[in-house]
């Protein structure tokens, strides 16, 4: 049997316990907007004690060389002058690559390709560079880079 004076006094809590406060519509025109904000920190790059040198280039004079170069030899470039490409060879040597007015040579400052051929040799008058846009340039010819004296 239940207790009366229990369930009075439970009662009695439940109506002294104050309530939660009803939900009133909302207008929309008046209704709180809410923004948010991402902030990236990027931290501040400090100079170290790395001293940069710029240095010019040293003084190259052209010399003739052949019209072919093996492609094994050959183990990058690099854009010196307007119509031409200057390729470093596995020696160390560099070999400028002419490619005539009609092709600038900023093209291949991203990258250039050469194709593949039978003899695996690179030839001025028979092969061409391409570079990584698509342009082909054929080499007019090959000319050996030395320390001027």
């Amino acid at each position: 049997m239940l207790k009366l004076p229990i369930a009075a006094a439970g009662l009695a809590l439940l109506l002294a316990a104050p309530a939660a406060r009803p939900a009133m519509a909302v207008d929309a025109a008046i209704a709180p907007s809410f923004q948010q904000h991402v902030s990236i920190h990027v931290p501040r790059m400090t100079v170290t004690t790395t001293t940069i040198v710029v240095r010019e280039s040293p003084a190259v004079v052209e010399r003739r060389a052949k019209s072919c170069v093996a492609v094994g030899r050959i183990q990058g470039f690099t854009v010196n002058a307007a119509d031409s490409v200057d390729l470093i060879l596995e020696d160390g040597s560099l070999l400028r690559a002419k490619l005539g007015a009609e092709c600038p040579a900023l093209g291949f400052y991203s990258g250039a390709y050469l194709k593949p051929t039978k003899d695996a040799k690179f030839c001025a008058g028979r092969d061409a560079l391409r570079s990584r846009s698509g342009r082909t340039c054929p080499v007019q010819a090959f000319k050996n880079l030395v320390r001027a004296r």
